[in-house]
């Protein structure tokens, strides 16, 4: 068995770790410094949980049915991914535990509501995917949770700039996961996940992924104007071009999953590109 073949690279690296390295940017950008020891330990403590979302993910989705019910030749996921996932969330409480202690209680309650998250957004008896709330457990915990803890591990304040922060990151990545659930529509529609692509059908899904993305930027343009945000984060605008034609691809080919991949992505290639230079606009301001 091969692990790594069933770890979705694009969510993990993308997805996970650039919102916590966010975090550490916005809390250097208005402090001016960082104290490593704490860095790392919540660096370690977001890769457990996240191994743990894609174990979790894998496990569930395997049992359901999800993502497979059209590929019943893919790799076979083994029962023993449900306690490693359990493993993973047990040591990153641990981290979570430590860094608490060092730091204060906020830690303990964002980490806490992550866990949440990375359990129940496809495990019984909640399965936030399943009843059309998985999309915003995504932009929560990958936006302000994440964000907010990650900053508040160096300056042991929860303030409103690395709030509206979170909120851009958040809307970024609801905007990802709604895209990606596009070519997944009648498998998810097979298997119970009543999220909000299968709820509102692809054509209005796709009107939302417009006013996500359009969210996004106009967050972007305020932040700055109120100079909340450096204006360096600017440089996101960059993808805009890009954005127009994955939009315009989205729209060709939502029943088509080989070429809707092109839309896809260059969704993640945004996410990445908006990320990291609000990040780079702290760091260098």
């Amino acid at each position: 068995m091969n692990l790594l073949r069933l770890i979705r690279y694009r969510f993990f690296l993308f997805a996970g770790m650039l919102p916590y390295l966010l975090g550490q940017a916005v809390a250097f950008g208005l402090h001016k410094s960082l104290n490593w020891n704490y860095s790392l330990w919540g660096f370690v403590g977001i890769f457990l949980v996240l191994v743990a979302v894609e174990l979790f993910n894998e496990y569930f989705d395997a049992k359901e049915g999800g993502d497979r019910i059209f590929s019943p030749g893919d790799i076979a996921v083994p029962t023993c991914f449900f306690p490693l996932g359990l493993l993973a969330v047990v040591l990153a409480f641990v981290v979570s535990v430590y860094l608490t202690l060092q730091t204060g209680w906020p830690i303990l309650l964002f980490s806490s509501l992550g866990f949440l998250g990375a359990y129940f957004y496809v495990g019984p008896p909640i399965r936030w995917a399943y009843r059309g709330f998985g999309e915003l457990t995504i932009s929560l915990c990958y936006g302000p949770f994440m964000v907010l803890g990650s900053c508040y591990l160096q300056t042991k304040t929860v303030e409103f700039v690395p709030f509206f922060v979170s909120l851009v990151a958040g809307l970024s990545i609801f905007s990802l996961a709604v895209l990606n659930e596009i070519p997944d529509y009648y498998q998810d529609r097979l298997v119970g996940k009543r999220n909000l692509v299968v709820r509102l059908g692809k054509q209005k899904a796709i009107v939302l992924l417009k006013l996500s993305l359009a969210g996004v930027f106009m967050l972007l343009v305020l932040g700055v104007i109120l100079k909340i945000i450096p204006l360096g984060a600017m440089a996101a605008a960059v993808t805009l071009p890009w954005i127009l034609k994955s939009v315009k691809s989205a729209e060709k080919n939502y029943d088509n999953p080989k070429a809707f991949l092109f839309a896809v992505n260059t969704i993640v290639i945004t996410h990445v590109v908006v990320i990291s230079s609000l990040g780079a606009s702290f760091v260098t301001n």
